[in-house]
């Protein structure tokens, strides 16, 4: 009976780690990937999806096409570091320019979409940058707006660690 109780109780200590891994705080990468992979364990992991190119795009060496949020249609790129090679960034564009009038509304739409999975953002400037730090992974959504010149929505994941790397000096 005790080796029972033990065996249920364990069972329960696993299962309740695996569900505390899937909740959205715990992100650590984007999709199916996590951070530190190679660009080989990324198009692995994102089969059959992600395609490794030969040429760098955009700063990225892996990408996945026609990624639908919402109404709209994204572009991933997984940015890797140059020295280990392993994956510390990952953008996502548009994949058709929707003009400087519309990006205003697909910026507060992500916002929004951002906002119900992970709560209030923890930085958020007017309607050009929102982001949201979780426990591994930082998101965030810029509107990027130069006038008459360049108009661009654009949402970012990466380490934690990264993020406060970055701003230790600040």
């Amino acid at each position: 009976m005790k080796s029972t109780s033990l065996y249920f109780a364990s069972l329960m200590l696993v299962g309740s780690a695996v569900f505390a891994e899937e909740t959205p705080q715990s992100l650590a990468g984007y999709g199916k990937t996590t951070w530190g992979m190679s660009p080989e364990q990324v198009v692995e992991a994102e089969a059959p999806r992600a395609e490794k190119l030969t040429k760098p795009e955009n700063l990225g060496l892996v990408k996945i096409n026609n990624i639908k949020i919402g109404i709209y249609t994204f572009n991933a790129n997984f940015i890797f570091d140059e020295v280990s090679m392993s994956l510390n960034k990952v953008n996502l564009t548009l994949a058709e320019d929707k003009g400087a009038g519309a990006n205003p509304f697909v910026f507060s739409s992500l916002e929004r979409m951002l906002t119900e999975k992970y709560g209030q953002p923890t930085y958020k400037n007017d309607s050009v940058e929102a982001s949201w730090k979780l426990e591994k992974t930082v998101i965030s959504v810029k509107h990027l707006y130069v006038p008459h010149t360049f108009s661009q929505v654009r949402i970012t994941y990466k380490p934690a660690a990264i993020a406060e790397s970055e701003s230790k000096n600040l």
